[in-house]
C-alpha cells in the first residue's frame, strides 16, 4: 500500500507541468507537486504521533480508504484542475498512513536485529516506489495522465489482508492531546508552506505558533510532547544530524535536469532513465542497510554513509564536464550514502526514547526530514539561479552552467562534511540501547 501510494509522488512530480498545460492552468501546475508535499510533511508527524494512541488497524483502514477515494476522485474528475489537486492531496495523506504504521510497529515491537532490517526495507521500498514512479509517470503520461490515478486504487484488494494481519492495539487509559497535536500540526504546516510560498506574515505566524507550542509543553495538561521528550539530549542530537544529512535530499533530482538539459542537451526521457537507475541502486542499498547496521554498528555505518556522500558530491563537482554517465555513477554513490543514513538514525532514535513515545519520535523525525529537504530545496533554487556562481568553477571548470552546477555540488559536499563532523561529535547518541 505504501509503495502504490508513494510512487505517485515521483510520477506526478515528473508530469505536473503536462497536467497543468492540458487543463489550461500552466502557471499553477507546480501546485500539484508542492501542496501534496506540504500535506506529506504534516501528516508524517501527525500519523506517527497518533500511532502512540490509536490502533494500527484503525489507522491503516482509514489510510487505504482515503487512498482509494483520492484515486477515484482524481480519475473521474480529471477535467478539473482544482479537483485533481485535491485528489492528489487526499492520495498523499492516505498513502502515508501505511508507511507511518509500518515504521512505528517496527521500532516498537521488533527486537534490535529485526528492527534494523525492517527499517532498511522500509527505506528500500521508498526508493523502489520512486524508481517505479519515474518510469510510470513517463510511460502512462505518454497516452493519458489521468490513468496514473488508478495505480494506487489497486491497494483496495489488500484490505482483507490488512484487516487480518494488522494488530488492533491501542494505548489504554491515555488521553490524546488534541489541542497540542493540532497546534503543532499547524505550526509544522506553516513552516512547509513558507518555504514554498515565502511571506513576512507567515514568518510572524510561525514564530507566534512556535512560542505558543513551547508554552503548551511547559504549562499544558499532559502535552503529547513532554518536557523530558524535548530535553532528551540523545534524541535531539540525532534530530539535528538528520536535518543536516537530508538538507539537499530534494535537490538531487532537479540538478540533474539542469545538467542534462543545459550541459548535455539530453531529452527528459534519457535523464529520467538515468535517475531510475539511481533509484534502483538506492533500493538495493536500502535492503542491505539493515544487515550493515547489525554487522558494523550504527556509528561505523554512519561514517561510511557520510564518506559516500562527500565522495559523490565532490566527484560530481570535479567531473561535471566529463560525461553524464560518469555523473550518474557518482549520483549512485551519494544516493547510496543518503540511503544508508536512514536506518542507523531511526534505529538509534527509537532506542533514545521510551517505547511508548516511539510513535511521536518517528513522527518528529519524518517531519524534520521533510522540513529540512524543503528548506534545502529553497536554498538550492536560489543557488542555481545565482549568476555569481556561474562565473567560474574550481579545478578548471569553465563559466556558465558547468560552473553553476559544479559550485552547487561543492556546497552540497560541504553540508555532507558538516554531517560527518556532527556524527563524530554526537557519537555517544548512537550507542544508546533500549531498556528491556
Amino acid at each position: 500500500m505504501f509503495t502504490l501510494g508513494t510512487l505517485m509522488i515521483q510520477a506526478f512530480n515528473l508530469v505536473f507541468q503536462n497536467i497543468g498545460d492540458s487543463l489550461g492552468m500552466s502557471a499553477s501546475a507546480s501546485l500539484i507537486s508542492t501542496l501534496p508535499g506540504i500535506v506529506l510533511g504534516v501528516v508524517c508527524m501527525l500519523y506517527g504521533t497518533l500511532c502512540d494512541f490509536i490502533s494500527p488497524k484503525r489507522m491503516t483502514l482509514f489510510g487505504v480508504s482515503a487512498l482509494v477515494i483520492g484515486s477515484l476522485l482524481g480519475f473521474f474528475c480529471s477535467f478539473n484542475f482544482w479537483i485533481v489537486l485535491i485528489a492528489r492531496m487526499i492520495q498523499v495523506a492516505g498513502a502515508q498512513v501505511a508507511g507511518s504504521v509500518f515504521l512505528v510497529m517496527t521500532v516498537k515491537y521488533l527486537n534490535d536485529k529485526e528492527k534494523a532490517i525492517y527499517i532498511g526495507i522500509y527505506n528500500a521500498v521508498y526508493y523502489l516506489a520512486a524508481a517505479i514512479g519515474v518510469f510510470a509517470g513517463g510511460f502512462i503520461a505518454s497516452f493519458d495522465w489521468k490513468y496514473l490515478f488508478l495505480v494506487p486504487a489497486i491497494s483496495m484488494f489488500f484490505i482483507p489482508l490488512l484487516i487480518k494481519n494488522t494488530p488492533d492495539i491501542s494505548a489504554k487509559g491515555e488521553r490524546i492531546d488534541g489541542f497540542g497535536i493540532a497546534l503543532f500540526a499547524v505550526f509544522a504546516g506553516l513552516i512547509a508552506i513558507y518555504f514554498s510560498f515565502p511571506s513576512a506574515w507567515l514568518l510572524v505566524a510561525i514564530v507566534l505558533l512556535g512560542i505558543a507550542f513551547f508554552a503548551w509543553i511547559l504549562k499544558g495538561s499532559k502535552p503529547f510532547l513532554s518536557r523530558s521528550f524535548v530535553t532528551n539530549k540523545a534524541y535531539m542530537s540525532i534530530l539535528l544530524l538528520q536535518f543536516v544529512f537530508y538538507f539537499f535530499n530534494f535537490a538531487c533530482v532537479p540538478i540533474y535536469n539542469v545538467i542534462g538539459e543545459q550541459l548535455y542537451n539530453m531529452p527528459l526521457t534519457t535523464i529520467s532513465l538515468c535517475l531510475t537507475l539511481v533509484y534502483v541502486v538506492a533500493t538495493i542499498v536500502g535492503c542491505v542497510s539493515g544487515p550493515a547496521v547489525n554487522k558494523l554498528g550504527r556509528m561505523k555505518t554512519l561514517l561510511v554513509a557520510s564518506v559516500l556522500m562527500v565522495v559523490g558530491f565532490a566527484g560530481s563537482a570535479i567531473f561535471i564536464e566529463k560525461g553524464f554517465w560518469i555523473l550518474t555513477v557518482l549520483a549512485c554513490v551519494f544516493i547510496a550514502g543518503v540511503t544508508v543514513v536512514y536506518t542507523p538514525i531511526y534505529d538509534a532514535a527509537s532506542d533514545a526514547l521510551p517505547v511508548e513515545e516511539n510513535g511521536r519520535g518517528v513522527g518528529i523525525l519524518d517531519l524534520m526530514m521533510n522540513t529540512s529537504a524543503s528548506i534545502g530545496m529553497a536554498v538550492y533554487s536560489s543557488l542555481i539561479a545565482n549568476p555569481s556562481l556561474a562565473k567560474s568553477g574550481l579545478f578548471g571548470i569553465g563559466s556558465g552552467a558547468a560552473a553553476q552546477t559544479s559550485n552547487v555540488f561543492w556546497i552540497m559536499c560541504a553540508a555532507s562534511v558538516l554531517a560527518l563532523i556532527l556524527v563524530l561529535t554526537f557519537r555517544k547518541s548512537f550507542s544508546t540501547k533500549r531498556a528491556e
